[in-house]
């Protein structure tokens, strides 16, 4: 290996510019402020290699902070540009926010859906939302129309076949979510929520035939008789839920429409409020009769008019 002061490319530099190497660092590093960096394209060799020759030739190297101060007195204050305005872009999402707070036809039926199979969330983040989730596309679609939302439906897929997909509705409104608690409807309402107290009786109606349409259920068909060894026919109205006590006072209100009522529970968890036959006509009439807002499920709707038209019959 050659001694540095042996170095070819040392020897060419010096030829090149005159002056010792020593010399043109110093000149270059010191009176003219280059960087090792600028001297190395100045002479055509890599930065590397200019630090490495000054240790060698121990040539002093200025500091960072000296090439910062240095800098700014060239430059001057380095003054950002003025930050551009803001945009303010309208909110994509509407819907009517006081919906729930003057009773109608429409807000008691949606009310009743959302004691059924709807939901209120709070996330870690604060954010606060209401939901409705049917496998019944139509209903939701409904809902949908009713609140005047442009929300998206979404889905959710649902792996075992013998499952049916789930159509989900979720609208975000802290106001909204704080303004429900006063029916009852807070997070994880499921099982110890109750009847609500303050439903209008005009309105009733429509609360229940909401409720009816998110955890309700309708059976017409025949069954076999063993006392009396034939087929006979029957209609059966189920109201299900995890909260007993909602069952309970469910029972209580529809009392002055209906004679009976059984109220049991579930094998495999939860409560179950039936009715048979002369009930379950009373309850079609109470939720059906002079509807003029087309604000149900058409699928029950369809068997309990079946179910009239052959009761009449006989």
């Amino acid at each position: 290996m050659h001694k540095i002061q042996e170095s070819e490319r040392i020897s060419d530099i010096e030829k090149i510019w005159g002056a010792p190497l020593n010399d043109l660092f110093c000149k270059w590093h010191w009176k003219e402020n280059l960087k090792h960096s600028e001297i190395g394209m100045k002479v055509g060799i890599p930065r590397p290699t200019v630090t490495r020759w000054f240790r060698q030739f121990d040539i002093p190297t200025q500091s960072c902070t000296r090439f910062t101060n240095l800098n700014l007195l060239n430059t001057g204050t380095i003054k950002t540009p003025p930050a551009k305005p803001k945009i303010q872009k309208p909110f994509p999402w509407k819907w009517s926010k006081d919906f729930f707070k003057k009773w109608s036809p429409e807000m008691a039926y949606v009310l009743g859906f959302l004691f059924a199979d709807g939901h209120v969330v709070t996330n870690p983040r604060g954010s606060c939302y209401i939901g409705f989730t049917s496998t019944d596309k139509e209903i939701i679609e409904k809902i949908k129309h009713t609140l005047h939302s442009n929300h998206t439906i979404g889905i959710r897929r649902k792996n075992n076949p013998n499952w049916k997909d789930q159509y989900v509705l979720q609208i975000g409104s802290k106001s909204v979510v704080q303004y429900l608690k006063r029916f009852g409807i807070v997070q994880n309402k499921s099982l110890a929520i109750k009847f609500p107290k303050n439903i209008p009786e005009n309105m009733l109606r429509h609360f229940i035939r909401g409720y009816f349409d998110g955890d309700g259920c309708v059976y017409f068909g025949q069954y076999w008789a063993k006392d009396r060894n034939k087929t006979k026919q029957t209609l059966q109205c189920r109201f299900t839920s995890g909260s007993r006590l909602l069952l309970v006072g469910l029972k209580t209100r529809l009392s002055s429409y209906t004679q009976g009522g059984t109220l049991y529970q579930k094998p495999k968890g939860g409560h179950e409020l039936a009715y048979s036959v002369h009930d379950s006509l009373a309850l079609c009439k109470l939720m059906y009769n002079n509807v003029s807002n087309n604000l149900f499920l058409s699928r029950k709707y369809k068997i309990f008019q079946e179910a009239v038209c052959y009761y009449n019959r006989v």
